[in-house]
């Protein structure tokens, strides 16, 4: 071997490692993407008929290959419904694709439940849904006559 040449062996898998690590990023970045992209397109994320979406946004997973962090949806609206009404609407409207249970764990006047998709709960067990109805407080920027403010988030990891 020349002088200077084991460097270069040194160098060059140096390199390749990093070469290698960055394709694995962008592979994660773009599954976790098609993660936020498919839970962006739930029906429980949608706003209903006389609600007001305040805000919406999301978050990539991250991590790695072996272990994945999940990537979340989280819709925050306001409505005239109360917490309790807000919840015989989630059941009634979501009971026949989604398994929600209500959480007795709630701020006073409040309503929260959880939840899984599918009529088999166990179709789908990387993605869960948390629901968290509390009243309007003097800090929201909810439109008059709002009683509500309801924010659903779902979450899941991409395939391994």
């Amino acid at each position: 071997m020349t002088r200077g040449g084991g460097r270069r062996l040194v160098a060059a898998a140096a390199v390749t490692a990093v070469a290698v690590a960055a394709l694995a990023a962008c592979s994660t970045e773009a599954a976790d993407q098609k993660v936020i992209d498919r839970l962006s397109k739930l029906d429980v994320l949608t706003v209903p008929a006389g609600a007001t979406e305040l805000s919406r946004s999301s978050v990539k997973g991250g991590g790695n290959n072996a272990i994945r962090t999940s990537s979340t949806v989280t819709l925050v609206y306001a409505t005239p419904q109360t917490p309790t009404e807000v919840g015989q609407h989630f059941h009634a409207r979501f009971d026949a694709a989604w398994h929600f249970h209500d959480n007795g764990a709630v701020d006073l006047g409040g309503w929260r439940a959880s939840g899984r998709p599918g009529p088999d709960p166990n179709a789908d067990p990387a993605t869960a849904a948390e629901v968290v109805a509390r009243p309007v407080t003097p800090t929201d920027k909810a439109p008059a006559g709002s009683q509500s403010v309801v924010t659903v988030t779902v979450s899941a990891t991409r395939p391994a």
